[in-house]
């Protein structure tokens, strides 16, 4: 019995603990309301709030935006921005990500269908001094559905590292956008090397390389990459503020439930690099031709590119209505409807 009671005591005990810990935990996370930051703090925003002086977020420290939005003219940082997950932050002003030769690691992240919006421009400086001081780094972190919407120019010097990470949904995609004039450190300097992230350059880009980014630039239009353009972009070049309407559509589309009735016939030919099944493909309704694998995949005619409105030098010099292929460089199924290739996007089943 004595044994019994001296473990619930100290179940008890170990859950007081667990309690006084998490306190300290949530006291540690500082309101945030303009006021300056300081190094080892972490401070939380869960409202909207318009600062009109400039922030700065020193190393050391996190401003976390828990909830709401936050609008300021200039930012600095140097720490951790961390915008949360349906949160945004404004600016009407430059942000700065990281300083030259700091060798002091700093970072913008954003969570899923997360923004970050400015009409000044974007610099993000490299803390290791070219390479000098090897890993320490200034990224921007985006995740699932979120957008990096740069209405002024966008500068990168780093040329050992990408500036732009995806660490969303591995199926997902997040869009980096500028549309005024972009520039990196020369030879070595990249975007991203994750094709989850769709690169959108609305001007001129010097001295910086795509990686392995879903590119669409220089001077991109929504004719050059009709997989790549976001619904809810402006190819207005002053019309800023988009990133929570490319987000709204993000979601913009529904599907129906099928046709219901009695079928009009069923499939008569199949390949299958599975055992026949002897109601195989007779019962699978109103079809032409069925194909089948558990492991893999079905390859269409891929080509190098095929404009919307057919042009000569095309890959396909005399589409036919219906055709369908892959176009490798807009990244996307199309269909030729007999005047125009179309990408294939998803809509409301009509």
């Amino acid at each position: 019995m004595n044994k019994l009671f001296f473990l619930n005591i100290n179940k008890k005990v170990v859950f007081l603990l667990m309690l006084a810990f998490s306190a300290v935990a949530y006291a540690q996370c500082i309101p945030y309301t303009g006021q300056a930051m300081t190094s080892g703090n972490i401070y939380c925003l869960n409202s909207n709030l318009n600062v009109s002086t400039n922030i700065s977020i020193p190393n050391g420290a996190t401003l976390i935006i828990q909830s709401g939005q936050l609008q300021s003219n200039s930012i600095q940082v140097d720490g951790v921005l961390e915008i949360g997950d349906g949160t945004s932050v404004q600016s009407t002003g430059t942000v700065k990500v990281g300083t030259f030769g700091s060798q002091k690691n700093s970072k913008i992240k954003l969570g899923t269908k997360s923004f970050l919006s400015l009409v000044g421009s974007v610099i993000q400086e490299d803390p290791s001094f070219g390479g000098f001081y090897p890993g320490a780094t200034s990224v921007i972190e985006m995740g699932t559905n979120s957008v990096v919407e740069i209405c002024g120019t966008f500068t990168q010097q780093s040329k050992t590292y990408p500036s732009v990470e995806y660490i969303g949904n591995p199926t997902g995609k997040a869009y980096c956008i500028a549309k005024a004039d972009v520039s990196g450190g020369g030879e070595g300097s990249i975007i991203s090397d994750d094709s989850q992230i769709v690169t959108i350059a609305m001007g001129s880009v010097t001295g910086l390389g795509m990686g392995n980014s879903s590119f669409c630039g220089p001077n991109a239009t929504k004719t050059m990459c009709p997989g790549l353009w976001p619904e809810g972009l402006s190819e207005d070049k002053t019309s800023c503020g988009n990133a929570p309407v490319i987000i709204d559509d993000l979601d913009g589309f529904c599907t129906k439930p099928p046709a219901s009735g009695t079928p009009d016939g069923f499939t008569k030919f199949g390949i299958t690099v599975q055992q026949k099944n002897n109601s195989w493909p007779e019962n699978i309704p109103n079809g032409f031709l069925a194909m089948e694998s558990k492991n893999k995949g079905f390859v269409m005619t891929r080509v190098q590119h095929v404009s919307q409105s057919p042009q000569p030098g095309d890959a396909i010099t005399d589409p036919k209505e219906g055709m369908l292929l892959y176009d490798i460089q807009d990244k996307c199924v199309k269909l030729y409807n007999g005047t125009e290739w179309k990408c294939v996007q998803k809509s409301c089943n009509d």
